[in-house]
């Protein structure tokens, strides 16, 4: 898996750990030239369920627009417990495909570019990012709470903290670096805001924990230039972040999963 860097930092935050935070006032876009976007995309894990060669397992549905044919699709799970309950489902229930299903790590940026690469096939093959559950659940709380009458919760929950009278982003310093954080998982944004309490620090009376969708936050990073946006930092689960580095030290070099041929 190519591109996971800057572990340190990642850990640091997905364990709650922060120098130095403060407020930045939130601009009407977020957005960054495509190059700089993609950068941010290396550093989050995602898993696929592939066969022995690395092509992702299709599940096949009715196509929406006509439900006399079939749509392949293909998954990205953002948590590798997720995807290896696929894997044992499929050993239990399908054990002719079962048998050679196996979890591969894959980065959000290369899963971006097989999406992207596969777009003129959405009528045969399309991909999924699948969010774990708990944080689902966690993402319509907070959108209840917020007076939304929310039922369903389309895509996969960033979550990121507000303060201030202005309601502005929180910024973290680390170094000479000043970046606003975006949490794949709502409990270790708290586990920051916590720590600021027991700091005493003033923001903690105002922070506030939001939610938006990586969907959202993804398509704003490609549509133009901002500042603000070169600030921003996608923060995987922390267990996700240890999966991958244990991977990475066990295999050296990760495959990538590249799409198999839809089945007409």
């Amino acid at each position: 898996m190519k591109g996971l860097i800057r572990w340190g930092l990642i850990f640091s935050l997905a364990g709650g750990g922060l120098v130095g935070p403060s407020l930045v006032r939130q601009q009407a876009a977020i957005a960054i030239p495509e190059a700089e976007a993609v950068k941010r995309l290396e550093t989050v894990p995602t898993f696929a369920v592939t066969d022995e060669k690395g092509s992702p397992v299709l599940a096949a549905v009715p196509n929406p627009k006509d439900k006399s044919k079939k749509i392949q699709v293909a998954t990205f799970f953002m948590s590798q417990t997720d995807a290896q309950n696929l894997v044992n489902n499929l050993k239990a229930n399908k054990p002719e495909i079962g048998k050679a299903a196996r979890v591969t790590l894959i980065s959000l940026r290369d899963a971006y570019e097989i999406t992207k690469k596969n777009k003129d096939k959405q009528d045969q093959l399309v991909f999924q990012f699948v969010p774990n559950k708990e944080q689902v659940d966690f993402a319509k709380a907070i959108l209840k709470q917020e007076g939304q009458d929310v039922k369903q919760f389309q895509g996969v929950p960033m979550f990121f903290a507000i303060g201030g009278k202005e309601k502005g982003l929180l910024t973290i310093e680390q170094g000479k670096e000043k970046i606003i954080p975006f949490y794949f998982r709502k409990q270790d944004l708290q586990v920051m805001i916590d720590q600021l309490k027991k700091q005493k620090n003033p923001l903690s009376n105002t922070a506030k924990i939001q939610v938006t969708s990586l969907d959202r936050l993804v398509g704003s990073l490609f549509k133009s230039e901002d500042a603000t946006a070169k600030q921003i930092m996608l923060i995987p689960a922390r267990d996700a972040l240890e999966y991958a580095v244990q991977q990475q030290k066990k295999n050296g070099a990760q495959p990538s999963a590249a799409p198999a041929a839809p089945k007409k």
